[in-house]
This record gives C-alpha cells, sequence and structure tokens, in this order.
C-alpha cells in the first residue's frame, strides 16, 4: 500500500502541472457519478421504455454521443478523484460501474462477467488502501 502512495503522490504532481486539471478537480466527484448516473439512465430508459421510443434514445445516447461523453466523464472522474482528497468514494463508483455492466441481467456473457469482475476487484483493492493508514498522507 504504501508503494501506491507513492504513485498516487507522483500521479497528482504530474497532474497539478497541467492547466487544465485546476478546472476538472472542482468537479472529480460531479464528473465520476454524474457519468455513472447518465449511464444508469441510459440502460434504465432502454429496459423501461416500449420499442417505439428506441430510435429516439438511439438518438439521444449515441448519435449525439452522450454515452460516450458520460464514458469519458466518469474516466476523467475517477482519476481525478484518485489523486485527490475524495478517494475515498471512487471505490463505490467502480462497484457502481460493475453493477452497471451487468445491469439489464439478460444477456450475460463471460465478458461482461470478466469486466464487472475487474471493477470489483479494482474497488476492493482500492477500498482496502482507503482504509489503511498510507491513504492518509
Amino acid at each position: 500500500m504504501q508503494q501506491f502512495s507513492i504513485v498516487l503522490l507522483e500521479l497528482r504532481k504530474w497532474f497539478e502541472s497541467l492547466r487544465w486539471f485546476g478546472f476538472i478537480r472542482r468537479f472529480e466527484l460531479q464528473l465520476l457519478f454524474g457519468g455513472l448516473g447518465v449511464l444508469f439512465l441510459e440502460e434504465l430508459l432502454f429496459a423501461v421504455l416500449p420499442y417505439q421510443s428506441f430510435y429516439f434514445l438511439s438518438t439521444i445516447f449515441h448519435t449525439i454521443p452522450l454515452s460516450t461523453l458520460a464514458s469519458y466523464a466518469f474516466l476523467i472522474g475517477a482519476w481525478s478523484s484518485l489523486v485527490s482528497g475524495n478517494v475515498k468514494y471512487v471505490p463505490y463508483g467502480l462497484w457502481f460501474k460493475a453493477f452497471l455492466i451487468l445491469f439489464p441481467f439478460v444477456g450475460i456473457s463471460l465478458g461482461t462477467l470478466i469486466s464487472a469482475a475487474v471493477y470489483v476487484f479494482l474497488g476492493y483493492i482500492l477500498f482496502k488502501f482507503t482504509v489503511s493508514p498510507y491513504s492518509a498522507k
């Protein structure tokens, strides 16, 4: 855990050398959980609404790449939260991302199980780090 703490410290120094990181840092949790919220809304709407609304939903989430923007917002929010004091919220974001991979709970394949397992494992390792004494540095 001490080595990971050193890596996060160096990553924080590198991120702070970038000009745009100061702007992103103010919105790190909003990006993390907002991106997940949009992805959840997409999955929920596709699962609940009737087939006639698929064209509209496809336009909103795929033609206008709202789904892609939400995925990038999640990644940017996770990386910026990882190097800040809000690292304790990142495991919950990773676990929710694993839930979103499996969410409709239909058509589960080996690929989706492995993807979800990776997010759960990374969330568990990060959760162990957040409760260790090295995360306070």
